[in-house]
C-alpha cells in the first residue's frame, strides 16, 4: 500500500474525526496502514502503521506511557480517544513522546476510524497509479461510462448484495436475473450462489461467469486495501463481447472504491445514530413523540458479557482491571457490528456497564439466522480477542416497552448463568424463562417478609444453634419431589436417616409435608434464605 504523509492523512480526516495531539516530528512520518494496539500481536507489524488505542484509558498515566513506548519501539504513530481540549496531564505526557500522537473524537467508533484510514490509503494508491482514465460524478455515472466503453450492462453491489448503482443506457443487454435485481435492488435469491462464488471474491483480476439461462458476465471485486467494499458486474450479449475488457473493469473498480468511501461515510453516520437511539431506548430515554424511540423494530436483542475464564474463579475475574475488561467489551462491540453487517444484518450496538447489547432488526433474505450469527461472533471473539463471552438473545420485540422488558430478561439471564457458572456460549432467554421466573419469585420472597410464613427462619435458626441440617435436608427432599432415594443419594446419607429428619421437622416445627400449598411456600422460603448469610451460632 502506498505510504501517505501523516499530515495529509489528518487533513483528509477533517471534520472532527481526528487531529494532531502531539506532532513528534509529524512532517517526517508516513502512514502505510492501521492496526489495533495489541503489544502481544505487534511483533510482525511493519513500521509506519497507525496504532489504534482501542480501550486505552488516557487518564491512566501508566497505561498511556506503555502505549507510547510500544508505538516508539515499533516506529508507529499512536491514535487515542481524547476530548478537545485534552486534559493538561495528558498534554504534558504526550509532549515528550518520540512519535506522533493523534486525538480521535470520543464519539467516533474505532471501526469507522480504521475503515476511513484504510480506504483513504487505498484511494491514494488508486489515484497515484498510472493508466487511469475512467471518471464519473457518482456511481451511476461511472456505471454508464463503463457500460458505454465495454458494451455491456453494469451493476455495482455492496458486500450485503444490495445493488447500489447500475447503468441505464438504451439497448443494453438484459436478462431475467438483471431485471429482478434492479427491481428489487438486491441480488436475486437464486443467483446468490453464483454471485458469492469464491473464485470471484479472492481474485485480483476480472473473473468470467456464465450461469445457465443468463447472459455471460464478467465480475471484479471493489477493494480498498484489504477491505472489500463490493463488486462490479457486467452482463454481455455474448461471450465474444466480453473479451479484452479486463483493464477497463479493473480501473473502474478502483474509481468505484473512491465513490463507495462516500457511501461508507453515510453508513457510519447512520450507524452512530442507530447506536445512540438503542442506548437511549435501553436506558428508558426513548425519543418523545416517536413510539419506536428511533430504533428499528421489530428486532431481536442480544446481550453479551465476558465469561469467567475456565480454570479461573469469580474473584480473579473481578480483580481484573476495569480498563482491561472495558477494552475487551469495546472490541467485542466493534466485532459484533462488523460481523452483523458481513452476514446480512444491520445491527445497532451499545455498551452499558460491563455488557454489550446488540439489536438485530428483521433482516433481509440474504442474511443468516441469529443463531448462526451468534455462533460466528463468539467464535471470532475467542480467536481474535482471546476472550470468551456469554450471549443471550431475546424473542422478537416490536415496541420500546418490549425492548426494555427484553433487556431486563437478558440481564437476569446473564446474572443467573454467571451464578450457575455456566460455560460461555449462546443461550435463549425463552429457554431460560422458567428459571428466570423462579429467580424473581425467590427474590421477592427474600426481600419481603410479608411473603414468608416464618417457618424457614425458625428452621435456619435451629440449625445454627444446634448444628443440625434440617434446612438442607428439607430443600433437597422438596427439589426431588419427595423422592427419598434421590434426595438421600445427593446428600450422601442413608434413606432411613432422611426419613428420620423429615419426621423430626414435622414434630418440632409443625411442617406439613402432605399439604401441597405448604410444600410450595416452604420451597420458596428455603431457596430464598439459602442466598443469605448464615445466622451467628451460639457459644
Amino acid at each position: 500500500m502506498t505510504a501517505m504523509p501523516l499530515e495529509q492523512l489528518v487533513e483528509a480526516l477533517r471534520g472532527g474525526v481526528i487531529s494532531l495531539l502531539s506532532d513528534g516530528a509529524a512532517a517526517e512520518w508516513r502512514v502505510t496502514g492501521a492496526e489495533l494496539l495489541d503489544p502481544e500481536a505487534l511483533a510482525t507489524t511493519a513500521p509506519g502503521h497507525l496504532l489504534l488505542g482501542v480501550g486505552l484509558d488516557i487518564a491512566d498515566g501508566d497505561a498511556l506511557g506503555a502505549a507510547l513506548r510500544t508505538a516508539a519501539d515499533q516506529s508507529c504513530a499512536l491514535a487515542v480517544k481524547c476530548p478537545a481540549p485534552p486534559p493538561p496531564e495528558v498534554s504534558a505526557q504526550v509532549a515528550t513522546a518520540r512519535v506522533p500522537v493523534l486525538a480521535v473524537d470520543p464519539r467516533v467508533p474505532w471501526t469507522r476510524v480504521q475503515r476511513l484510514v484504510t480506504t483513504i490509503l487505498a484511494a491514494r494508491r488508486a489515484v497515484a497509479e498510472p493508466g487511469g482514465g475512467t471518471t464519473g460524478g457518482d456511481l451511476f455515472s461511472l456505471a454508464n461510462a463503463v457500460a458505454g466503453i465495454v458494451g455491456g450492462a453494469v451493476a455495482i453491489m455492496d458486500t450485503q448484495q444490495v445493488v447500489v448503482a447500475y447503468s441505464n443506457l438504451p439497448d443494453q443487454p438484459i436478462d431475467e436475473t438483471r431485471r429482478r435485481g434492479i427491481l428489487g435492488r438486491r441480488v436475486p435469491e437464486d443467483a446468490l450462489a453464483d454471485h458469492l462464488n469464491r473464485e470471484v471474491w479472492v481474485s485480483d483480476t476480472v473473473v468470467r461467469r456464465h450461469r445457465p439461462g443468463d447472459l455471460p458476465r464478467a465480475a471484479v471485486v471493489i477493494r480498498a486495501g484489504e477491505d472489500v467494499l463490493g463488486s462490479l458486474w457486467v452482463a454481455f450479449p455474448d461471450e465474444a463481447a466480453a473479451a479484452d475488457c479486463g483493464p477497463t473493469l479493473q480501473e473502474a473498480a478502483r474509481v468505484a472504491a473512491l465513490h463507495m468511501l462516500a457511501l461508507r461515510r453515510q453508513v457510519d453516520a447512520e450507524q452512530e445514530s442507530h447506536d445512540r437511539a438503542l442506548r437511549h431506548a435501553l436506558e428508558g430515554r426513548a425519543g418523545q413523540g416517536d413510539p419506536s424511540g428511533g430504533v428499528r423494530l421489530p428486532a431481536v436483542l442480544v446481550g453479551l458479557a465476558e465469561a469467567v475464564r475456565e480454570g479461573g474463579d469469580e474473584e480473579s475475574w473481578e480483580a481484573g482491571t476495569a480498563a482491561r475488561r472495558r477494552a475487551a467489551l469495546l472490541r467485542a462491540l466493534d466485532l459484533a457490528v462488523l460481523d452483523g453487517r458481513s452476514l446480512g444484518h444491520e445491527p445497532a450496538a451499545a455498551l452499558l456497564g460491563e455488557r454489550v447489547y446488540v439489536l438485530l432488526p428483521a433482516a433481509g433474505s440474504g442474511s443468516v439466522s441469529t443463531g448462526v450469527l451468534l455462533d460466528h461472533l463468539l467464535d471470532r471473539a475467542r480467536h481474535s480477542l482471546h476472550r470468551s463471552f456469554t450471549a443471550v438473545d431475546s424473542p422478537t420485540v416490536g415496541t420500546t416497552s418490549a425492548l426494555l422488558a427484553a433487556r431486563r430478561d437478558i440481564d437476569a439471564a446473564l446474572d443467573h448463568l454467571r451464578e450457575r457458572r455456566a460455560g460461555p456460549g449462546a443461550y435463549h432467554a425463552g429457554d431460560l424463562r422458567p428459571e428466570l421466573v423462579l429467580r424473581r419469585l425467590v427474590g421477592a420472597v427474600r426481600e419481603d417478609a410479608e411473603l414468608r410464613t416464618g417457618i424457614a427462619e425458625r428452621l435456619r435458626a435451629h440449625d445454627a444453634e444446634h448444628a443440625t441440617d434440617y434446612c438442607a435436608t428439607l430443600l433437597t427432599y422438596l427439589r426431588h419431589f419427595g423422592d427419598v432415594a434421590a434426595a438421600s443419594a445427593e446428600m450422601h446419607i442413608h434413606q432411613n436417616t432422611l426419613r428420620l429428619r423429615l419426621r423430626r421437622t414435622e414434630e418440632l416445627f409443625g411442617v406439613a409435608l402432605a399439604d401441597p400449598t405448604r410444600r410450595l411456600l416452604l420451597t420458596l422460603e428455603l431457596t430464598a434464605l439459602a442466598g443469605l448469610p448464615e445466622p451467628p451460632t451460639r457459644g
